[in-house]
């Protein structure tokens, strides 16, 4: 009889991410979509622990169509670090599979939605399989909320989260997040009736433009363009976790490496380009007043 698996269980606190992707079962039902997915899911699989790891996080699972990560917290005041570090990888993943769609051709684009939350409970289960191999699972009513947040659609980057989360985003993120009361019918959609921790959710939120100058808006973009081009700095953590991305793709398959030089193009090529071509223009009205 082989030796049987053994468990060892802990209390911890920490993050809780959780990816879906939108319309994955209506995808895999469908004679013209199932392929496509099917391809799709294996990248994202790979793409995900890439940016969970290197952003410090431990990749707990794969769920068919999507994932479960975990970022500890042993101490309550690295709540705000351990949130930007999470949402970094966060915003990373959803920005490469829109530009990119890991290289898959699918008439109809794949969208990834996420759920962020914060775990105060959580109830870790070590297993030691027979051959040594260890495995973590996770539980706690944030995880399940969680899970129910990643089903809410929401705009880029497809985030819904609860009110902890969004306290404790750094300067980068403020203003990112929306609060967000659900109706009747979406508490039973998404959250089967259940009250608990509801009543304080957020999404990410439209990107509206306030009323501005042309001037201050020239100055907005030739800030970004330099910080793109490298003439003025970068916090050096964003920095070296964007290289390690980039890094971590040109390492992988052959199609990873493709999406890290089709990313590298949009930045580049596109991202950039247009940025120069509207300051040239703002700039040129400018001068003929």
């Amino acid at each position: 009889m082989s030796r049987p698996q053994q468990f060892e269980f802990n209390r911890s606190r920490g993050i809780v991410w959780v990816c879906d992707v939108a319309g994955s079962s209506s995808r895999l039902n469908s004679d013209n979509g199932v392929e496509d997915t099917e391809a799709f899911l294996p990248r994202l699989y790979w793409v995900a622990a890439l940016l969970v790891e290197s952003a410090g996080g431990k990749f707990i699972k794969w769920t068919g169509d999507g994932f479960l990560a975990w970022f500890e917290m042993p101490l309550h005041r690295e709540l705000q670090q351990t949130v930007s570090r999470c949402l970094e990888a966060l915003w990373h993943l959803s920005m490469i599979v829109n530009v990119t769609q890991l290289g898959t051709a699918s008439k109809v684009r794949f969208k990834i939605r996420h759920g962020l939350t914060y775990e105060k409970d959580a109830l870790l289960t070590k297993i030691i399989h027979p051959s040594g191999f260890e495995t973590l699972d996770l539980m706690g009513r944030a995880v399940v909320l969680a899970f129910r947040l990643s089903g809410i659609n929401a705009y880029f980057p497809c985030v819904a989260t609860e009110r902890e989360i969004v306290e404790a985003v750094d300067s980068r993120f403020v203003g990112e997040f929306v609060k967000w009361i659900p109706n009747a019918e979406e508490s039973l959609k998404y959250f089967k009736g259940e009250k608990w921790g509801t009543k304080s959710l957020y999404v990410s939120r439209e990107k509206r433009s306030r009323p501005t100058s042309k001037k201050a808006i020239a100055k907005r973009v030739k800030l970004a363009i330099n910080k793109a081009e490298g003439h003025t700095s970068i916090e050096d953590a964003q920095l070296t976790f964007a290289k390690v991305i980039e890094a971590g793709l040109k390492s992988g398959p052959e199609w990873s490496q493709q999406v890290a030089e089709d990313y590298a193009y949009f930045l580049n090529e596109g991202l950039l380009k247009s940025l120069k071509m509207a300051l040239s223009t703002l700039e040129s009205v400018a001068a003929q007043k």
